[in-house]
Parts: structure tokens; sequence; C-alpha cells
């Protein structure tokens, strides 16, 4: 996928593929041309280098824009979403890391920087950028809780009954009309470098022009086209992405019932755990699920009567460990009740119908 031909300068560019669920950012990253090792910082030299077939290693500039980043559709906005904004080094870790600062240049009219091209040591692009972080901390800290009250709204994540029967861009539409927070504001700073159908010369221009007017017309086709965003202010950048998300049906925004993080579904709409992975723990999918289903098997009343009864018969047996009658009883016993509860966990008995045969064989 090339940008257009047109100027372009150290900017921020990002534009998306919502047939294949992906975005595209370009960013000059200053921080990939300083001279000094990447090894130590914050340790995360892994994430700093996100090497793909499409990045020729990163560090082409502005020939990186034919080497695009590319990732999830929708991951930039999840990011900032949920990024730890309290200190420097928490909010470079979980955002600006992927983006760089440049973002940030025209988030605050009243506060103007430039970043170099190169920082020859740790010390001097950690001072450089902790400053444009802690002048606009409070900005970023006011941006974020305003993007989550609109993904709140327009995802409905709070499950307001008489919103459910309207789609997302209809929720984001009527968001920015009535102006329900400061969303309507933070489309200013974006330019948009507009598609043109000249850029498809190369895969289908050498048809005559009546068998592509009939291919379009037989099949019905509709050829997508996708604009460029140039900007430096976040704020404009997570505006862009979330107009188009609300235009993707069933690609919801959700808030992570254990975690409490925010993440769009990777297979059914109504997940409601994330698969964000976290430290020396499994994703929450794996963990919630697990938690779920053994709160589940907590209130259940055929499992709260099968302990009971085991334990009763177990304390039988042992009082009595020579009544070879009664321990053969137990063992039978326990096998049946065994079988029963795997048939209830696989579907095949009900919670009443095991509930019921324990209490007919409790003595």
């Amino acid at each position: 996928m090339k940008l257009p031909e047109v100027a372009f300068f150290e900017d921020f560019y990002f534009w998306f593929n919502t047939e294949t669920k992906i975005e595209y950012y370009a960013t000059p990253l200053y921080f990939y041309k300083a001279s000094f090792d990447l090894d130590n910082i914050n340790g995360v030299r892994d994430v700093y280098y996100k090497e793909t077939e499409l990045t020729d290693n990163g560090l082409k500039h502005p020939a990186s824009m034919y080497f695009p980043f590319h990732e999830k559709f929708g991951l930039l906005l999840l990011r900032f979403l949920n990024a730890d904004l309290s200190n420097y080094e928490s909010s470079n870790k979980t955002f600006f890391y992927a983006y760089g600062f440049e973002i940030l240049r025209d988030l605050d009219r009243n506060y103007k920087f430039e970043l170099k091209s190169n920082y020859g040591s740790n010390e001097e692009y950690l001072k450089a950028t902790t400053k444009i972080f802690e002048y606009l901390q409070e900005n970023l800290i006011d941006l974020q809780q305003e993007l989550i009250k609109a993904v709140t709204y327009i995802y409905n994540l709070d499950n307001i009954k008489s919103l459910e029967k309207y789609t997302y861009s209809e929720r984001f539409a009527v968001y920015l009309i009535k102006r329900m927070g400061k969303l309507y504001t933070y489309y200013e700073n974006d330019f948009i470098i507009r598609d043109s159908y000249s850029r498809k010369y190369k895969d289908i221009g050498n048809n005559s022009e009546y068998d592509l007017l009939n291919t379009l017309k037989d099949t019905n086709k509709v050829l997508a086209m996708s604009d460029t965003h140039k900007s430096n202010d976040l704020s404009s950048i997570c505006y862009a992405i979330l107009e188009e998300l609300s235009k993707t049906p069933n690609y919801p925004i959700k808030k992570c019932q254990n975690c409490g993080m925010y993440f769009i579904p990777k297979a059914k709409t109504d997940e409601i755990y994330c698969e964000y992975p976290k430290e020396n723990s499994k994703p929450c999918r794996d963990l919630g699920a697990f938690q779920s289903y053994t709160e589940r098997l907590k209130n259940n009343k055929a499992m709260g009567e099968y302990r009971r009864t085991y334990q009763q018969k177990f304390m039988q047996v042992r009082k009595d460990k020579s009544n070879t009658k009664l321990i053969k009883e137990f063992e039978t016993w326990k096998k049946k009740a065994k079988e029963k509860i795997n048939d209830m966990k696989k579907g095949k008995l009900t919670e009443n119908q095991v509930y019921d045969w324990i209490l007919k064989n409790k003595n």
C-alpha cells in the first residue's frame, strides 16, 4: 500500500484498511535515530523495534513512509485508553514507545517544542522527552478521560437498555451533535490527504474501459479508498480512529470484566475478557473464564450437596476402617457420583438431576 505522492515532512501519518482490520502509521520516532544503545531503556528493546515485513527495520525517514508499521485496527486508540499516564516511565512504556512524542507537538497551542533528529545519550533524550511529558501530563490525562467517556457512550459500555437498538455510528453522531463531551473539538489538527482511484492503475489499469465497468457492475464491487491523515495532535488522531471505528459494524470496543482494560474482541463480539498478556499470569480471557467457571461451581447446589455427602461418607469410613462393606459402598458411590458430576459439566445432566440423585443415594 503506497501513500499518495505529495510533499511530506516530519509528521505522524496514519491510514486504515477496514476490510482487513489493519491500521498503518508512519512516524519519525526520533528515538530510532539515537546513536546510543537502546538495550537498557526501560528494558523494552523488543518493543521499540517492532520489525515486520513492512517496516524495513523502521530506520528510514522519510523513506519509512513506504514501509509503515501496521497493527490491528484501533490499537493506537486502545493503547491510549489503557495507558498509565501517572509518570513519564509508565506512559513511555505503555504508549509513547510505539508512536513517539511528535504526536504531542500540536496538542497544546500554547506549548511549542522541537525534537532533535539525533540524541547523543540516554540522559539527553530522556531529559528532553520528560520535559515534554511533564508539561502536557494534565492535558493527556484530561484527553484520556474524555475519550473514555465518549467510548463508554458510543459502545454503550454501561449497558443502558434504551441505547441498545442504535448503532455505534448513530451514537457517535449524537455524542458530537449534543456536545456530550469535548470530542467535537478534537478534529481540528488533522490534515487529510485524499485518496484517488489513480492508485488502482497498477492493479487493474490495464483492463479495457468497458471490461472494468462491467466487472464493477456484475460483481457489485466498490473500490475501497483509503485517505491518509497527517497530524501531530494526539486528540485529532484519536478522534479520526474513533470515527472510523464507529463506522465499522460488529467491531466493538469492550471493557474487560477482569482487569478493566479496553479491548476489541478477536473472535466473538460478546467476549467480556481481554487477551492482553499479564505479567506472570494468564491472559484475562483464560483467567476470567476459569474464575467464572469456578464461581458457577461454587454456587451450584449439586456440587455443594456432593461435597457435604462426600465428607460425611469419608468420615464414616475413616472411623470404621475395618468395615470392608462400608469401604466398598463408598468407592462405588464415589465413582457413580463423579460420573454424574462430569455429565453435568458436559451438559448431559442438569444441576437439579444431579442434586436429586445425590439426595436419593445419600444413605
